[in-house]
Formats: C-alpha cells, sequence, structure tokens
C-alpha cells in the first residue's frame, strides 16, 4: 500500500490526525473497517474525539494501535497522543466505579415487598390448617347422653343408659367398653347400688383427649316387711 508522507499540523487533535492519514491514503471508514476488523462506529469515535463512546482503555488503546499501524502511523506517537488528550480513560465506566454502598430500604421495592407478603400468607394460612388438623385431632369427640338425667331418684335396681357418639369414636361406661350401632349410638344397663351412684359416661378417639359425662343416681329402695301371724 503506498501512503502520501503528510506534515501534522501538531496543533491538531488525534482524531484529526487520523482523518487526515485516513484521506491521504484516499480510504473510507467503511473500508478501514474492513481492513482492520473494528467496528466502524468505533473508528468514527477516535477521528471524532468521542472518547465516552470507546469500550474500556485497555481495548482502546489496542484498537488504535491496529488502526494506525493499518493507515501506516507511528502507533507509539499516536498513543502518547492518546494518552495526553484522555488523561481520565483509565476510569473505569460506571458499571466498574467502586459500588456504592446500599441502604436497607432500597431493596423494600414493591415487587419485592409483595413477593415477602405472599410468602408470609402462604405460611400463615399453612400454620393455621396445621393448626386445625391437630386441633382436630387431639380435641374430645362429641358426646351425648340421652339417658339418663343428672340427679334423679330411683326405686330400680338397674337403669338404662343411652347416647350417642361421634363416628369412630371409643365408649365407656363406668371403664367398661360399649358398643356402637351403625349411626354412632349406645346402649346398656347399669346395676346401681342403694344410695348415691355416680355413672362416668366416656368418648375418645386416637389421640384425642376424652370427653366424659357424669350422671349421678340416687337408688331409693325401701326395706320395710311385715311378719305373718
Amino acid at each position: 500500500m503506498a501512503f502520501v508522507i503528510r506534515k501534522f499540523d501538531y496543533t491538531e487533535s488525534l482524531g484529526e490526525k487520523l482523518k487526515a492519514i485516513r484521506q491521504c491514503a484516499n480510504k473510507t471508514l467503511s473500508e478501514m473497517a474492513r481492513i482492520t476488523k473494528i467496528r466502524k462506529n468505533i473508528l468514527k469515535s477516535f477521528e471524532n474525539g468521542d472518547y465516552a463512546a470507546l469500550p474500556d482503555p485497555v481495548y482502546a488503546r489496542n484498537f488504535l494501535k491496529i488502526y494506525v499501524r493499518s493507515l501506516g502511523g507511528d502507533p507509539d506517537y499516536f498513543l502518547q497522543q492518546f494518552e495526553s488528550e484522555c488523561g481520565t480513560c483509565d476510569i473505569k465506566k460506571s458499571n466498574n466505579l467502586p459500588r456504592e454502598r446500599t441502604r436497607s430500604f432500597q431493596f423494600l421495592v414493591p415487587s419485592r415487598f409483595i413477593k415477602m407478603f405472599a410468602i408470609v400468607l402462604v405460611a400463615l394460612g399453612m400454620v393455621v390448617y396445621l393448626g386445625s388438623q391437630i386441633r382436630s385431632i387431639i380435641s374430645p369427640p362429641d358426646l351425648i347422653v340421652y339417658e339418663p338425667a343428672d340427679g334423679i331418684l330411683t326405686q330400680e335396681a338397674l337403669i338404662v343408659v343411652t347416647g350417642q357418639a361421634q363416628e369412630g369414636a371409643q365408649v365407656k361406661v363406668n371403664g367398661v367398653d360399649v358398643l356402637l350401632s351403625q349411626n354412632g349410638t349406645f346402649e346398656t344397663d347399669i346395676a346401681l347400688e342403694r344410695g348415691l351412684n355416680v355413672i362416668s359416661i366416656e368418648s375418645t378417639k386416637r389421640y384425642s383427649q376424652p370427653a366424659v359425662e357424669y350422671r349421678r343416681v340416687v337408688l331409693q329402695q325401701d326395706h320395710t316387711f311385715s311378719l305373718a301371724p
């Protein structure tokens, strides 16, 4: 490639000198981009002095060397002027600057707050659900005693105890197991002793607390009799 020797005006900027030697070489930016394999917008930024549009300095210097060599110039001379004109270029771009200390309130963006709120709601829902399940397991089952009424007086030595328990429960009357019908009702006879009798009716399910009902029954029997003559 034949180059035209041109005397530089040392008052010219780096970009003006690059543009001058390119024009002397009768090359367009597109042609130089194809020759150097450097994007045209980068070459244009060099010539326009738009250093802010260039990549990081380590890459910009390398591109400048390749560009100047392709134009037949002295890379060291142009690099020296580049350093002179772009004295602050070694400062990293904003994404490489020291990180500013993040304040805690900056993390409280609406989307994150909503996500945290949803997680808390789900957790509370699970706790409430598990609590209700545990409560239903350990709570005493339903128990209804139909007969006898509490505190009655009777002269019969045998009394019938009837009632209804929750499905799946076990019923004991005075500690003795009582069979339940399909609908949960039960019936059993209890022998009374003279005086006060306390009948306990207890219903339990697996792992549950017992449901207990008491019935107080007083047996009154007349023991007087007459002697035959």
